[in-house]
């Protein structure tokens, strides 16, 4: 029978023996990085929790910003339109300040021209009779005077038939 060379066993052996070391040692190594890496990996999810965290609080602000820019356009709208409403109102008031201050004047200027009418007319009315008074003046006198006894021959004396005799012209 054959045997095992001893030597042989033993160095097979220690051959395996160092492979299994090696192999703790790369089991230890290995399980060092994995741990190396599992805590990398857990700061990792930490930095990816507190960025989502911050995002979040981002998304949040941003929404509030929103929320108060719509808020600050809807009061600004309200804003201008009351201040329309107040200017349009001013304006409707002026408008009709404006038509009652026309009146006014309209008014007056009708009256100052019914005045200055009626005073032309009176001055109009007193210069006719000075020109019909003055007129009547002139008529009576280029009007001969006739004599006292109507011979009935007043074409004698230059007159026209009739005239004297208070029948005017025959």
């Amino acid at each position: 029978m054959r045997g095992l060379d001893a030597g042989k066993v033993y160095g097979y052996l220690d051959q395996l023996a160092d492979q299994v070391q090696a192999t703790e040692r790369e089991l230890h190594e290995a399980k060092a990085k994995n741990d190396r890496l599992q805590a990398e990996l857990q700061r990792g999810k930490a930095e990816l929790q507190r960025m989502q965290a911050e995002l979040d609080q981002h998304e949040q602000a941003g929404s509030r910003v929103n929320d108060q820019v719509i808020q600050m356009f809807s009061q600004a709208q309200l804003v201008v339109e009351e201040m329309v409403q107040d200017v349009s109102r001013d304006a409707r008031e002026r408008i009709g300040q404006a038509r009652a201050e026309e009146r006014k004047i309209v008014a007056a200027a009708m009256d100052t021209a019914g005045e200055q009418v009626r005073s032309y007319a009176r001055t109009a009315h007193a210069h006719m009779q000075e020109i019909v008074d003055s007129f009547a003046t002139e008529v009576d006198q280029i009007r001969p005077v006739p004599p006292a006894v109507d011979s009935g021959d007043n074409h004698s004396k230059g007159w026209p038939p009739g005239f004297g005799s208070g029948l005017g012209p025959a």
